[in-house]
């Protein structure tokens, strides 16, 4: 056995984790989860599965930004191949719609500040903090300031 591998890992030695940090994590697994669930279920097999029903085959992985209210959240969303008769058609998810890149609650909180009164500079400098990773103290304060 190698040095180091019987030794557990104390709790002194962890990187402390914030708790936007978590939230993204559970939310980016929920989500993901959810749309391989939708897709088994498009396909009618799970993953490495021969079976005279299947509907078509799994075809990679594309990584997607989708910003909701906590924030961006990178996923890796699951595309796919729907045979339909003799033809072949790229599978969609429902949960996680086509080009969709804020989530609807993010929309409506831009519609509301903009019939507020807020104006696009408004708009995006109240955007930026979802936009943008998190600030060091180290970061030069023109790099993030709001224009």
């Amino acid at each position: 056995m190698g040095k180091g591998i019987s030794q557990s890992v104390g709790a002194h030695e962890l990187e402390p984790v914030s708790l936007s940090a978590l939230i993204h994590q559970h939310v980016r697994a929920a989500i993901e989860t959810a749309v391989h669930e939708e897709l088994r279920a498009a396909l009618g097999t799970s993953p490495y599965e021969r079976n005279e029903v299947r509907r078509g085959y799994r075809n990679g992985i594309r990584e997607r930004t989708l910003t909701g209210p906590t924030g961006p959240v990178i996923l890796a969303l699951p595309r796919a191949t729907l045979f339909r008769g003799a033809s072949a058609k790229e599978w969609t998810s429902t949960i996680v719609p086509r080009y969709q890149r804020r989530m609807p609650e993010v929309n409506e909180a831009v519609v509301a500040t903009y019939l507020a009164g807020g104006n696009t500079r408004r708009i995006r400098g109240a955007l930026q903090p979802l936009s943008r990773p998190h600030l060091s103290r180290k970061a030069p304060c023109h790099a993030w300031w709001p224009r």
